[in-house]
């Protein structure tokens, strides 16, 4: 898979409350929120769909999120890999300065339990 693909088919669906799940296609396109790309685009395209390099790179801090406040003081999710960042607003990937240029301000960076958690969070509400 490549970015031009996934962004062709990517449908950005506010949620009422986060899934943070690894997208699959749902009607021909990938439809979730900003953790959600981010979680997809390090699933897909960093890890070549390998769950195990997909924990791999969270645990060893080769990629992380980041909790940034936006422009309008909303919260939004970035991944990092490396010194490179993408989010579901540019859609490329770009340096940090980028991302500051959008207007986001990095606040913290999430824990691999807190990843963890609400991945499984959202798993379990999909089930009910």
């Amino acid at each position: 898979m490549t970015l031009d693909y996934l962004n062709s088919l990517f449908l950005y669906t506010s949620e009422n409350r986060d899934r943070w799940s690894i997208l699959k296609l749902d009607r021909g396109m990938y439809r979730g929120d900003c953790e959600d790309y981010s979680l997809t685009v390090l699933y897909y395209l960093v890890c070549n769909e390998s769950i195990l390099q997909f924990w791999k790179h969270l645990i060893t801090g080769k990629a992380k999120m980041h909790y940034v406040v936006t422009r309008d003081g909303g919260g939004h999710a970035v991944l990092q890999v490396g010194d490179k960042y993408i989010d579901n607003w540019s859609m490329e990937w770009g340096d940090k300065d980028s991302m500051h240029d959008l207007g986001h301000r990095f606040v913290k960076v999430y824990w691999l339990y807190q990843i963890a958690v609400k991945m499984l969070y959202g798993k379990l509400r999909g089930l009910l």
